[in-house]
C-alpha cells in the first residue's frame, strides 16, 4: 500500500532548511551531515512531485509552493513534537555541571528552548569539580579539558578564538585597524584556561612580550570588561555570540584554534544512558554546532 504522507523526518529537514536559510545550517540544527539533510529534502520533493527549492549559485531559494506547504504542515509537526514530549513518563530533570561563564552565557539562556524542544528541565550546577559526577550529584559536566581519566568524555566542540573589542574604548579610541595597533590595547584574559592569549598571539606571529595581558577570574568577566571598553577579549563559540550578533563587540583580528575543547563528561556506568540523557546529548550537539556556525559568520 502506497504511503499517504511523507516521512516525518523529511518534513522536519525541509522545515529546518527553510527556518535556517540553508542546508548547512539546517544540518547543524538536526545533528546531521549536509548530504543527509539534502537527501531528506529530496525525499520530500519526490513524494510531492514538485521542487521545493530553486537551486541558485547563492544557495537555495524556497518556491512559492514550499512556503505554502510550510505554513500548512509546520503547526502539525510542532503539535506532534509537543504531544510526544507530554506522553514521556521518564524523569525529565537533568543536572549538568559547568563553569559559571557557560552557565550564565550559554546554558541558562537556552533553558526555555530546551524545555520546549525536548521536555527536559535543566538544573545547572556552576562548578568545575568532577567529583559531582562521581557522586551522582550531576549527570553531566560540560567543561574545557579536565584531568578526569575515569570519566566518560565526548568532545562537543574544538575551540577557536578571535579578538573582539568595543567599537569605541573608554579613552575614545576606535577599534584597532591592524594587529600591531591591537597590541597597544590591554588584552583581557580569563584565569582558566590559562595562556589563551599567548597561544593566539603565537599563531598571529606576535610576541606576548609586546602585549599587556590582564587576567580576570572568569571568561564572562573578561567580556564584561571588553563591553566597558577596557580592552580586547578573545571571543570563543558559545560564550560571546550575544555581543557579536548585537555589535556590542566587533572582531579586530583573525580566527585561530587555541588548542582547547569543550568536552561533555559523565560517570562511567554499567548501563547505557537513559532516554532523557540521550535527548539532552543530541540537543547539546545541535546547539553547540549552531553556536560555532554563528561565531564563524558573525560580523564577517
Amino acid at each position: 500500500m502506497a504511503r499517504s504522507s511523507p516521512p516525518i523526518e523529511a518534513i522536519e529537514a525541509f522545515m529546518a532548511v527553510l527556518d535556517q536559510g540553508g542546508i548547512r545550517a539546517a544540518a547543524g540544527q538536526l545533528a546531521l551531515s549536509p548530504s543527509a539533510t539534502s537527501r531528506r529534502v529530496a525525499t520530500l520533493e519526490a513524494f510531492l512531485g514538485a521542487p521545493l527549492f530553486d537551486r541558485t549559485d547563492s544557495g537555495l531559494r524556497p518556491t512559492v509552493a514550499a512556503r505554502r506547504y510550510y505554513d500548512q504542515v509546520a503547526p502539525a509537526v510542532r503539535a506532534i513534537g509537543r504531544a510526544s514530549i507530554m506522553t514521556d513518563t521518564a524523569a525529565t530533570r537533568i543536572t549538568i555541571a559547568t563553569s559559571h561563564s557557560v552557565a550564565i552565557r550559554w546554558l541558562m539562556p537556552r533553558a526555555a528552548d530546551l524545555l520546549r524542544d525536548t521536555g527536559l528541565h535543566l538544573d545547572v550546577l556552576p562548578t568545575r569539580d568532577p567529583d559531582v559526577l562521581r557522586s551522582g550529584e550531576a549527570q553531566f559536566g560540560l567543561w574545557g579539558a579536565t584531568e578526569a581519566d575515569d570519566l566518560s568524555q565526548e568532545c562537543i566542540i574544538d575551540v577557536s578564538a578571535r579578538p573582539v573589542v568595543a567599537p569605541r574604548s573608554f579613552d575614545g579610541r576606535n577599534a584597532p585597524a591592524s594587529l600591531a595597533e591591537m597590541l597597544t590595547f590591554p588584552l583581557l584574559a580569563p584565569a582558566q584556561p590559562a595562556g589563551v592569549w599567548s597561544r593566539w598571539l603565537a599563531q598571529a606571529g606576535l610576541s606576548p612580550m609586546d602585549a599587556t595581558v590582564i587576567d580576570h577570574a572568569t571568561m564572562a568577566l573578561a567580556y564584561e570588561a571588553a563591553n566597558a571598553g577596557l580592552g580586547i577579549a578573545l571571543a570563543i563559540p558559545m560564550l560571546c555570540e550575544r555581543e557579536l550578533i548585537s555589535g556590542a563587540l566587533v572582531p579586530c583580528g583573525p580566527i585561530f584554534p587555541i588548542g582547547e575543547r569543550y568536552i561533555l563528561y559523565s560517570a562511567q556506568r554499567r548501563f547505557n544512558r537513559t532516554e532523557p540523557e540521550t535527548r539532552l546529548l543530541h540537543w547539546l550537539r545541535r546547539e553547540a554546532a549552531s553556536s560555532v556556525q554563528r561565531f564563524m559568520t558573525a560580523a564577517d
